[in-house]
């Protein structure tokens, strides 16, 4: 227990508790409005508008080479309307990111940071090891919430650009596949022609829908990537930064026991060895 003779251990209960009323009373609130997490907003806001353009384009696409005469590419609109189960769990990664930069951050300013500055007082007071640990976890926990899409928003925008820009490409192309050609036609009006005058345009028009479903492909996959895999990623690097800053070392209750009976043991056998010497 800390006392006046003991100053610096009453400092840091101080500052813990100040750090906690500082992080709930203004951090909580300043936060959410930095700009950071306003261009992390906007990213975030960005990306669902791609998936849903994307989802737009492939059932767009689906319903036009469903309407092919002989059913012949079925097989195609197939493909392309199962894609969708892909854009619906995006557009729940994206809600989920877009819940922790609203929520997460007041969360784990407001909460989090305040209750894990407690807990460290707390075990300078009482001196146990476990309380501290704990609250150590809990911090580098809610820092990693409240900085996980912040920082992930900004390393895709430096690492994966251009792969944006290709799905950005892919939705252009696949809408124009709708307009393209001559005499303002769609590529689906002019399948009935292509079915009269020449088999090779209808080879043709098939290798191009097999292209544009492959961009979708891939398109997806780089959504998946920049919107799950990197703030993934982004999570455990921040949480294995600040568990090797912090150095956390949390003493497991088994180990206590351990360390107990060993030194049970070792004083019983200093004891018998005290009544040996005693009883020549």
């Amino acid at each position: 227990m800390f006392t006046l003779r003991n100053p610096k251990l009453a400092i840091k209960v101080l500052a813990l508790l100040l750090a906690a009323a500082v992080s709930f009373f203004i951090v909580a609130d300043k936060i959410p409005e930095a700009k950071f997490v306003a261009e992390s907003l906007q990213s975030v806001e960005e990306n669902r508008n791609t998936v849903m353009k994307l989802s737009a384009a492939t059932l767009s696409a689906s319903l036009a080479i469903s309407a092919f005469p002989d059913d012949f590419a079925t097989p195609l609109a197939e493909s392309l309307t199962d894609m969708n189960i892909y854009f619906i769990g995006l557009l729940m990664i994206l809600f989920l990111e877009r819940m922790l930069l609203k929520s997460g951050i007041e969360l784990a300013f407001g909460i989090m940071i305040p209750i894990a500055c407690i807990l460290g007082a707390l075990s300078i007071g009482i001196r146990k090891d476990l309380l501290k640990g704990l609250a150590t976890r809990l911090l580098i926990l809610a820092l990693a919430i409240a900085f996980v899409v912040p920082c992930s928003t900004y390393a895709t925008k430096v690492v994966a650009a251009e792969m944006l820009t290709y799905v950005d490409d892919t939705i252009m192309e696949t809408n124009d596949a709708m307009e393209s050609g001559d005499e303002e036609k769609t590529i689906f009006e002019k399948l009935s022609d292509l079915f009269q005058t020449a088999i090779n345009g209808v080879s043709d028009l098939m290798l191009h829908l097999q292209n544009t479903i492959r961009r979708c492909m891939n398109s997806i996959a780089i959504l998946i990537v920049t919107n799950f895999v990197m703030p993934l990623l982004t999570f455990f690097v921040i949480k294995w930064v600040l568990k090797e800053t912090f150095n956390i070392v949390v003493p497991s209750i088994p180990v206590h026991t351990h360390k107990r009976r060993r030194d049970e043991l070792k004083s019983s056998e200093e004891s018998k060895e005290e009544l040996t010497v005693v009883g020549e």
